[in-house]
């Protein structure tokens, strides 16, 4: 099909097509959606509010660059023109739309996202420097369709960049996308669904979804460290550790804040130091493997890690060794295990 418009875009030309647009048409959010006003977070007064909200944006931008542009050179070119701040998030929602794709497709087994991540190798693929963030893009794709058709909508494990964390990430996207979107449910009303359909125990299922809400619940209190704190306080005590993890995550990969706040994280954070730490390994670990550490990230990584970013992120590769590669929730929590052990 001929493109139906061509733009520049950081110097490179690219173009959509007429079937793209349609599809951005019927399935691409309404930017006006990740508005924190119109999702109903009481964040006017939040430090992080307008830095968070844009992070936002950025990921329904790189879905709609994802669901309409007809080649991954082209998609890869309009992401590279974006903020470095917001670009992950913009691969994270492009991720998503490729997922999307491949369950819309009318030929069977279309393996976008797959080609996308890994190419024709195993991580050589053109995204496959995002792929922490892609991987929770998964997450977000899987909470916008019915469970029957996930394993459609699920690269081939065998074909992408074998590590323990990779699988794990999808959930925590699923987990984010639900606290995020729905968050009278699921952060007010501590909602904990009673089984998703997904191998292995509930209890770790749970677990590694609360590291998404958690992640959440740094966008639903706008950076505000002392609403986070008090609205994790009201859920279950054995749900609180993974949700600081979730915490820690979000304060370190997309941040908003200042030093101060998070000193003010930290110096509350007790005894889930440990987790906060985790959570910020696995962001700094996904900012340095994707080129787009920031002064904020490498402000989290003193606070956090007592460590630079790289450093930090090395932290990640180096308790990696030696674990499985079976994509299983177990080798995932065994691998968060590792990473709070550094730091108690």
């Amino acid at each position: 099909m001929r493109p139906a418009r061509t733009a520049s875009e950081g110097g490179t030309r690219v173009a959509a097509t007429v079937t793209g647009s349609i599809r951005k048409l019927l399935t691409a959010p309404d930017i006006g959606s990740t508005s924190f006003a119109a999702l109903g977070y009481d964040t006017r007064h939040a430090p992080a509010r307008t830095q968070l909200e844009a992070s936002a944006r950025q990921f329904i931008i790189g879905y709609e660059f994802g669901i309409e542009q007809r080649d991954h050179e082209g998609l890869v070119a309009r992401l590279e023109s974006l903020q470095q701040e917001y670009r992950g998030f913009a691969y994270e929602g492009a991720v998503m739309a490729l997922s999307v794709r491949d369950v819309m497709s009318p030929l069977p087994g279309r393996r976008r996202t797959e080609t996308f991540l890994a190419g024709p190798g195993y991580d050589d693929g053109p995204g496959s420097r995002h792929i922490f963030m892609a991987y929770m893009g998964l997450g977000f794709a899987l909470a916008r369709l019915p469970a029957f058709l996930w394993r459609r909508a699920l690269p081939r494990q065998s074909r992408l960049p074998e590590h323990p964390s990779l699988r794990g990430l999808i959930l925590d996207g699923y987990g984010f996308h639900m606290a995020f979107f729905h968050h009278t449910k699921w952060v007010g009303g501590q909602y904990s669904p009673k089984r998703l359909r997904w191998p292995g125990p509930h209890t770790i299922t749970q677990r590694v979804l609360d590291q998404g809400v958690g992640r959440a619940m740094w966008f639903v209190h706008g950076g505000d460290v002392e609403q986070l704190l008090d609205g994790i306080e009201r859920f279950a005590p054995e749900r609180r550790s993974d949700l600081m993890s979730g915490a820690g995550l979000a304060a370190s990969y997309a941040g908003g804040v200042d030093e101060e706040a998070l000193d003010l994280l930290w110096s509350k954070a007790g005894r889930y130091r440990p987790e906060v730490a985790q959570g910020a390994v696995f962001a700094l670990r996904a900012r340095d493997v994707s080129k787009l550490i920031t002064p904020g990230n490498e402000a989290a990584a003193r606070r956090f890690c007592g460590c630079t970013a790289a450093e930090a992120s090395q932290i990640a590769a180096e308790v990696a060794a030696g674990l499985p590669t079976d994509g299983s929730l177990a080798t995932y929590e065994e691998f968060r295990r590792r990473i709070r052990l550094r730091f108690r």
